[in-house]
């Protein structure tokens, strides 16, 4: 066992922490009530836990490749995404809609970094990966856009 294994498990673990995370709020999405004050709780150690092992094995490894960059940006913008979806939701300020869809958008753009991290595909193509993750999101909201509310 060296420090690359453990950095490599405790990435793992934020990152399993951060969908169970997005579970989470899509849940209580779905259901009128909001995991918004967990979030704010568990949403930083995820980062924590994510990031810091994450640094630690590009500079020990591989180095600043394509898919390290595009995933650690990716993973700031879900990250900064969600906390501005998170305290609008609980000031009153966006609508369930409008926080579906940036829920959608979000799994969608972490899917996208586990499939780079998984198969570590240069600058481009691990680009084009998140911009699917993005669309897929989107593609899935759809129904939500469309969706007739009551008068």
């Amino acid at each position: 066992m060296n420090w690359y294994a453990i950095a490599l498990f405790v990435h793992i673990v934020g990152a399993l922490l951060l969908f169970a995370l997005l579970t989470i709020e899509g849940f209580t999405l779905r259901t009128g009530m909001t995991a918004a004050q967990m979030n704010r709780i568990l949403g930083p150690i995820s980062a924590l836990a994510i990031l810091v092992p994450g640094m630690y094995m590009v500079l020990a490894g591989p180095g600043w490749t394509g898919w390290a960059v595009v995933g650690l940006a990716t993973y700031v913008l879900i990250a900064a995404v969600g906390a501005y979806t998170g305290i609008n939701v609980m000031r009153g300020r966006m609508a369930a809609r409008t926080a579906t869809i940036s829920w959608l958008v979000r799994t969608g753009m972490a899917l996208a970094v586990v499939f780079d991290m998984t198969v570590k595909p240069d600058l481009i193509a691990s680009a084009a990966v998140v911009a699917v993750g993005v669309i897929l999101g989107v593609a899935a909201a759809v129904p939500t856009l469309r969706a007739v509310r009551p008068a």
